[in-house]
């Protein structure tokens, strides 16, 4: 069983959530309850606990400053955050110290208590797989803000955690084609909208901690697809911000300008060495970090934007096909036809067929 500590400053919470959780079902049982922080980390030191229901604002010790210290002397302890405000700054911070989730008190009333427990038990045995087996259904269907989640929509639940990675691992911050494919995934996942903001703020997280910017932006996320219009705008936003830092000094900021770097001078013949010397680094270290960070080495980066850059032109111009090679930086139009189909299975002029008819342009 899953051993659980509700902290809560008010009795009454504490013994509603302890009474109107179905924790058996889930494997879960209550170890206890503490009226604040410090009587928290007196029961964690006498108690086995695997996860705490954490409120944020109590008196004595804040939720954050529990979760912070707690995770010291206990790092294989997980915690949930209970809330009445939901603004932007605590949530993130919460996320940032390892919260699995969060749960809004206002909204507590009109969510299904199983959707909660069940939310958190994948989460749980996503890190700890050894110890914790997910539910056998797969079957429940879930109601959040007027949407039906299927547990077994997206076809399994490994897909999702494969999604889940796909975002943390923020290859998307660097490459348009990996975050457009995200996107489409996400949309198709049919995932509830609390189950993507989450995914969300631990992802923007990992941004502003690598980057440490701190950019504030935050609106409602009422469905899948504002949620992926708010991280599109995010992802804007950060290379707004990039743009104007003169700070080299963070790896992140460095490959994003880059990117950035390298967006400009499509066109151009560009070496490793010249994006390496823009952003202050060696040839060596630049390429090293650029991989790690993007996924992909320099060439392969380089060569995927310039044929983005062709398929652009191909569907937006009628400019001959010799022109479009030497507007992405192929001197060579042959060349650059090769290159092509080795990325797209087609050459420039049947890529241009499939969205214009046939004979409209001079190829």
């Amino acid at each position: 069983m899953i051993r659980v500590l509700i902290v809560d400053d008010d009795k009454l919470a504490r013994k509603g959530l302890i009474s109107i959780m179905p924790w058996s079902e889930h494997g879960m049982q209550v170890a206890g309850e503490a009226a604040n922080g410090a009587k928290a980390l007196e029961f964690l030191d006498q108690h086995a606990v695997d996860l705490m229901f954490v409120d944020i604002s109590m008196p004595v010790m804040s939720g954050i400053e529990l979760i912070q210290a707690a995770r010291i002397k206990h790092p294989s302890l997980r915690s949930v955050m209970l809330t009445f405000h939901e603004d932007f700054e605590t949530v993130q911070a919460a996320y940032r110290l390892g919260v699995l989730d969060y749960i809004s008190k206002v909204r507590l009333e009109l969510e299904d208590d199983e959707q909660i427990l069940n939310r958190i038990r994948y989460k749980l045995a996503d890190e700890f797989p050894q110890h914790i087996a997910k539910t056998e259904s797969t079957t429940t269907v879930f109601v959040q803000n007027d949407m039906v989640e299927d547990e077994n929509s997206f076809q399994n639940d490994e897909q999702w955690h494969k999604l889940e990675q796909d975002w943390r691992s923020l290859y998307w911050l660097y490459n348009d084609a990996v975050f457009q494919s995200l996107c489409t995934q996400t949309i198709e996942s049919n995932r509830s909208v609390r189950r993507l903001e989450g995914l969300f703020m631990r992802v923007i997280s990992q941004v502003e901690i690598a980057a440490q910017l701190d950019t504030g932006f935050w609106s409602e996320i009422d469905d899948i697809r504002s949620a992926v219009e708010w991280i599109r705008r995010y992802r804007i936003l950060i290379y707004s911000q990039v743009t104007k830092s003169t700070d080299l000094t963070k790896t992140m900021i460095c490959m994003l300008k880059a990117v950035v770097f390298i967006h400009q001078h499509t066109a151009e013949t560009l070496h490793a060495e010249d994006v390496a010397e823009h952003v202050s680094m060696s040839r060596s270290y630049f390429c090293q970090c650029f991989k790690k960070l993007t996924g992909s080495t320099f060439n392969d980066f380089l060569r995927q934007e310039r044929i983005r850059a062709a398929e652009r032109l191909l569907r937006e111009t009628n400019r001959p096909v010799t022109w479009i090679a030497n507007a992405v930086g192929y001197g060579d139009s042959k060349y650059f036809s090769q290159i092509f189909h080795e990325q797209t299975r087609l050459l420039p002029s049947e890529f241009r067929a499939q969205f214009h008819s046939i004979g409209r342009f001079d190829h």
